[in-house]
């Protein structure tokens, strides 16, 4: 990105600047060579030359009553669209000396926000709603000359025409609509004294935003996302930046400073930032100091990473009021991010948490399975955490630096999914994007394609897939030629696809060409050596984002949770988890802190039944003859593992548990008022 921002201006350099101004304007003379930019002595030229006075106020030609409501109705889309933009930049420059103001192509100004007493400083100069900015009346300024030349402008001080204005910095971004036209101007503007280096382009940023407003308002009016704004703001940037206050913890960050810190933005908001530096880093010293400092190399601990990091303080009239970091990666990596558009993988094999044989064993086979190129088959219950397995394959496998790209086939209505896997050229059918759309396959395609709940895909778009996945190649609705795709699928399911099959609900042949490696992810209650484990990783991830120490957990609360039957898993255990923690307020988690569900197990107390001893470890009964009392011995035997269970029925897992839940058993016993 080209930095056209200032640095902080010297006093010589204000000096040269005065000089210059008086030269030409008051003087009428040129001034020393390269002393001013061309664009601001052209302009002051043409100001003098008009017979503007650069002693007096900035006079108005202000719209009023009717005429300034017809100018609102006139510019009511690029108002709208800058509404919450607006009220971003509002508060995260409250307090810091700064206005923001939008104006349309003419140079009238539309709206005005800031603080209180930079409001009044503003009104001085008539720098109010429906007041007139071009420089042909207010003499050369950034609104101004940034719609003269359709180009972003700061002007510092003296750059001025007006010497109402020669203590003020003020920069400007023009809006532009989707076909290239100026529709206004966003500017910032803020006392020389409090002028910061990234004022310019965060407010390009901003402009960018809006344009991006206004362009998806065009392609769907009723799709504006307003509470996105802030980060589409600082999500445009290329690097990663990083807000901290006073106390330097996280206030804001973009999703690419979340990506290159291998966190969520909700993790490291709220985080203090020298927890992930050594503290003799480069950047611990200057936050410290409160200096800055430019592209220096900064070792992040936490993840054993480097990035070139610049540190700009932000200060106000009170003093220190925190930072901004910028954080850069490679050329390369920067390119990755903006193929990536958002699809990549977070996750890794190291955010898999436990311990206990059943879960390491599936852990090993993914990582034995992430090597290759086969396809894979997650079948696991819901909240089991399917999709954390399928990003840390992809993370681990050679296809780490392309995207990772994640589909529900059951979320997607019948009439779209086909669309969504395979894109469809412009006007394919009525209601399209008139720019047509790129399908989920091709977006990953060099990377990974997870296709969550395949069990829930029509039969009839399962035909399509099979021959997708036997060619190798798509074509888009509407498109007559083929377009070759190199895709590493992983399908996830959480049924027996095998039974779905048997039933005519899925394919045989698909289910062969998907599970090629088979991995089934354990439910939370085949895990119950990992509770501690999850509990404790859980408990400090959700403490630390709302701000509170870390609970203690009763001991009644780990017995309640050893003896429920977790039908919703690990996503279950978050939510009971994060529940537990606002009701405690900071204190131990007990009984009553729970859901009443994890209280009252699915059925009441149980009972084993006793099995008779047997020789051998081989089906007593087929599946066709499987009774309650049957199933329950083959648990028994199997010492309450289902896998083997399983085995010893001669049926598939997902069988024992459907027929558990039509025997009403939990854990493979039977209640104590049916057991005889």
């Amino acid at each position: 990105m080209l930095d056209v921002s200032y640095p902080l201006i010297a006093p010589e350099r204000l000096e040269e600047l005065h000089a210059a101004w008086r030269a030409v304007v008051v003087q009428g003379e040129e001034p020393k060579p390269d002393a001013v930019r061309q664009a601001v002595l052209q302009s002051w030229k043409r100001c003098r030359e008009l017979g503007i006075d650069p002693q007096s106020k900035v006079g108005p030609q202000t719209l009023k009553g009717a005429e300034f409501k017809r100018l609102w109705q006139a510019n009511e889309s690029l108002i709208q669209a800058a509404a919450s933009t607006l009220k971003i930049i509002e508060v995260s420059v409250r307090d810091t000396g700064y206005i923001i103001t939008l104006a349309d192509k003419q140079g009238y100004v539309l709206a005005v926000t800031g603080g209180h007493d930079i409001l009044r400083q503003a009104k001085t100069n008539h720098y109010l709603p429906g007041c007139l900015r071009s420089c042909d009346h207010a003499g050369t300024n950034a609104i101004g000359l940034c719609l003269d030349l359709g180009e972003p402008m700061q002007l510092v001080g003296p750059e001025h025409y007006r010497t109402c204005i020669h203590g003020w910095t003020c920069s400007s971004a023009p809006v532009l609509d989707v076909d290239g036209e100026v529709l206004g101007a966003l500017t910032m503007s803020g006392p020389s004294s409090e002028s910061q280096p990234h004022t310019l382009p965060l407010i390009i940023s901003a402009a960018q935003s809006i344009e991006g407003q206004l362009r998806e308002k065009r392609l769907n009016s009723d799709k504006i996302r307003l509470n996105t704004m802030l980060s589409q703001i600082v999500d445009s940037m290329s690097q990663g930046v990083v807000a901290l206050d006073e106390a330097l913890c996280v206030t804001h960050c973009n999703s690419m400073s979340a990506y290159m810190l291998d966190m969520e933005p909700g993790e490291l908001q709220g985080r203090p930032i020298l927890e992930l530096v050594t503290p003799d880093s480069p950047l611990a010293l200057a936050l410290h100091r409160r200096t800055p400092f430019r592209n220096k190399e900064v070792f992040f601990a936490s993840i054993e990473k480097r990035f070139l990091c610049s540190v700009d303080p932000l200060k106000s009239d009170q003093g220190a009021k925190g930072a901004l970091i910028r954080l850069s990666e490679t050329k390369e990596v920067e390119q990755l991010a903006k193929k990536l558009g958002g699809n990549y993988a977070k996750y890794q094999f190291r955010d898999i948490i436990g311990a206990s044989s059943s879960l390491t064993k599936q852990i090993e086979l993914a990582r034995i399975a992430s090597k290759i190129n086969s396809r894979v088959l997650l079948t696991g219950e819901s909240g089991t955490g399917k999709e954390l397995f399928a990003q840390a394959m992809h993370n681990a496998s050679r296809r780490a630096h392309e995207p990772f790209v994640a589909i529900s086939c059951a979320a997607i209505p019948h009439d779209l999914i086909e669309s969504e896997l395979f894109g469809y050229v412009p006007g394919a059918f009525t209601g399209a994007k008139r720019e047509g759309m790129i399908g989920k396959f091709e977006l990953a395609n060099k990377g990974t394609l997870f296709l969550d709940e395949i069990n829930g895909m029509p039969l009839d778009m399962q035909a399509k897939l099979l021959r997708v996945l036997q060619q190798n190649e798509i074509m888009r609705l509407g498109d007559t030629r083929t377009i070759p795709l190199d895709v590493h699928i992983i399908a996830a399911t959480n049924t027996d696809l095998l039974q779905e099959v048997e039933q005519d609900n899925f394919r045989e042949d698909l289910y062969y060409r998907l599970s090629v490696v088979d991995i089934f992810i354990p439910p939370l209650r085949e895990r119950a050596d990992d509770l501690t484990l999850l509990c404790e990783h859980i408990l400090r991830k959700k403490a630390r984002r709302m701000g509170l120490a870390k609970p203690r957990v009763g001991a009644k609360v780990m017995d309640a949770f050893h003896h429920y039957y977790w039908p919703g898993n690990i996503r279950e255990l978050e939510n009971s988890l994060e529940r537990a923690i606002i009701l405690a307020g900071g204190g131990t988690i007990q009984l009553e802190h729970l859901p009443g569900r994890v209280l009252q197990p699915h059925a009441p107390r149980l009972q084993a039944v006793p099995v008779q001893p047997s020789a051998q470890e081989a089906p007593s009964t087929g599946p066709k003859a499987l009774t309650r009392q049957s199933l329950a011995e083959a648990i028994a035997r199997a010492d309450g593992n289902m896998t083997r269970a399983a085995k010893l029925l001669g049926i598939a897992r997902a069988t024992i548990y459907r027929k558990m839940k039509a025997f009403n058993m939990t854990n493979g016993i039977i209640p104590d008022d049916e057991a005889s």
